[in-house]
């Protein structure tokens, strides 16, 4: 198969779209062959006459469109419009792993929003039939009753459809005109120096109570409870702490969140050193009985600056789901003495 340059000029008929081909003409040659050829227009924009030859008309035509076929490489990624979803999912997962646009461990949670709500409803369904309207019934559908997982999916099913739009197996990302999902608005109340005082004094209660003699039970949750209400810190956060991140003697004290815990699937907890999100990095002054609690804690522990400031019984890093469980049971047991709370829909601390 050969180029034979340039052709007739635009000017005299309509271009032929991108990398396609237009009439395929065959001429017998005096040495008995056969040539078919075709005008092409190249991926650069540029049109020109491919040529194949053979010993008969039709095997130079057959030639011809093998060759043509080859040369049409717009797509490499192979994504069409009758692509289902389930194939553009593992495109798209490879890509976000390839480009570090985001940690492993959003990238999981991804993965997993795709696995336990979008795959079982649309999974085998091509981009094609993935319509603006099929998908809002959709997430409207998951919205009744977990409208974070619905936004959650409306994210994920954003990046997959515009990676299809980037490989123009489809033209516009259907998601972009899906309605809006309300997130339920919470009431949240601050805690007021009352309720402060009656926490501390519940949660010490439980903490030193003799019935816990012989049970798991967190023997330094007050401490903690106080690093929360002077921070606002994330469990994972205050999990995360180590002593070389608290600056106690300083004219004026304080705390700087540099990391949280985290796992990844399969593997154990690990203290990652940044926070979930970019602001999250911080320093907080902290307030005079704070400081007491953590100099106490200093003073009786004797840390090394890596240590943590809330260790697991081995030492090492504390599963947040761990202490989320000592601290609904603390408050399971107070709970007739009226614990407080800063909202409706979650207990505190978050």
């Amino acid at each position: 198969m050969h180029d034979g340059g340039s052709s007739v000029s635009a000017m005299a008929r309509h271009p032929l779209p991108l990398e396609t081909w237009g009439k395929v003409s065959r001429t017998k040659l005096a040495a008995g062959s056969w040539r078919a050829s075709a005008r092409y227009r190249d991926s650069d924009g540029i049109t020109r006459t491919v040529q194949a030859f053979g010993p008969t008309g039709a095997s130079a035509e057959r030639a011809l469109i093998l060759g043509l076929k080859e040369r049409t490489v717009s797509n490499p990624e192979g994504v069409s419009r009758d692509m289902r979803l389930n194939a553009l999912s593992e495109l798209w997962f490879a890509e976000m792993e390839a480009s570090g646009r985001a940690s492993r461990q959003t990238i999981e949670g991804y993965r997993d929003t795709y696995r336990r709500t979008i795959s079982p409803a649309l999974s085998g369904l091509r981009l094609r039939e993935l319509s603006t309207g099929r998908l809002d019934q959709f997430l409207k559908k998951v919205a009744l009753d977990h409208p974070a997982t619905a936004r959650h999916s409306k994210v994920v099913l954003a990046g997959m459809l515009g990676l299809a739009v980037r490989q123009d197996a489809i033209a516009s990302n259907p998601i972009r005109e899906v309605a809006g999902i309300r997130q339920p608005k919470r009431n949240v109340r601050a805690l007021s120096i009352a309720d402060v005082q009656s926490l501390r004094s519940w949660v010490k209660a439980w903490q030193d109570s003799p019935d816990h003699e012989g049970r798991p039970r967190a023997t330094d949750l007050l401490e903690a409870v106080d690093v929360f209400l002077s921070t606002g810190a994330r469990i994972g956060e205050v999990m995360a702490l180590r002593w070389e991140d608290v600056d106690l003697d300083a004219e004026h004290p304080s705390l700087t969140i540099s990391g949280t815990v985290t796992r990844y699937k399969g593997q154990p907890l690990f203290r990652q050193d940044h926070t979930k999100t970019a602001a999250g990095y911080r320093t907080v002054a902290l307030p005079r009985f704070v400081v007491e609690t953590l100099k106490r804690m200093r003073a009786e522990r004797q840390p090394w600056p890596q240590d943590f400031l809330f260790p697991s019984a081995a030492g090492t890093v504390r599963s947040p789901n761990n202490f989320r469980r000592q601290w609904r049971d603390a408050r399971e047991v107070q709970a007739t003495n009226g614990s407080p709370r800063t909202s409706s829909a979650r207990p505190w601390p978050p």
